[in-house]
């Protein structure tokens, strides 16, 4: 009985090790998403402060560009050992740029924030896939 209670407490006392390591995962990436958040919010208000209008890509052009903000990501991401919150990126790219789509129709000429993270999502794919060097 007392070394059925003994074993008991071990595995609980592993167990609880486990949910620990994992609460310290999920607090260190808190931590870096609050950062990020942080540095993103002062970025956008600093873009609202100088009165600049985003940047307008082409509808022709737009591919390339998520190209290149794909590349620049996974190079930062590597560079700085970070992982990075696309959805957040994908956050400042739309408050930073308006991209072209193929509609004519009023208030439809630019892609919305979903389409985009759509766009950065499927250009992550394609780029991942390639295994670019750095």
């Amino acid at each position: 009985m007392l070394k059925e209670h003994l074993q008991r407490k071990r595995e609980q006392h592993i167990h609880q090790e486990e949910k620990l390591e994992q609460m310290k995962c999920t607090i260190q990436n808190t931590e870096e998403e609050i950062e990020q958040l942080e540095y993103a919010l002062s970025e956008m208000e600093h873009m609202e402060n100088t009165d600049r209008a985003p940047r307008v890509v082409p509808n022709d052009k737009v591919k390339e560009a998520f190209a290149y903000f794909c590349r620049v990501f996974d190079y930062l991401q590597h560079r700085f050992g970070v992982s990075f919150h696309y959805k957040l990126v994908c956050k400042i790219l739309f408050s930073r740029y308006k991209f072209r789509s193929r509609s004519r129709i009023p208030g439809r000429e630019y892609l919305g924030f979903a389409t985009v993270l759509t766009y950065f999502k499927r250009e992550r794919v394609m780029v991942n896939a390639g295994h670019l060097e750095y």
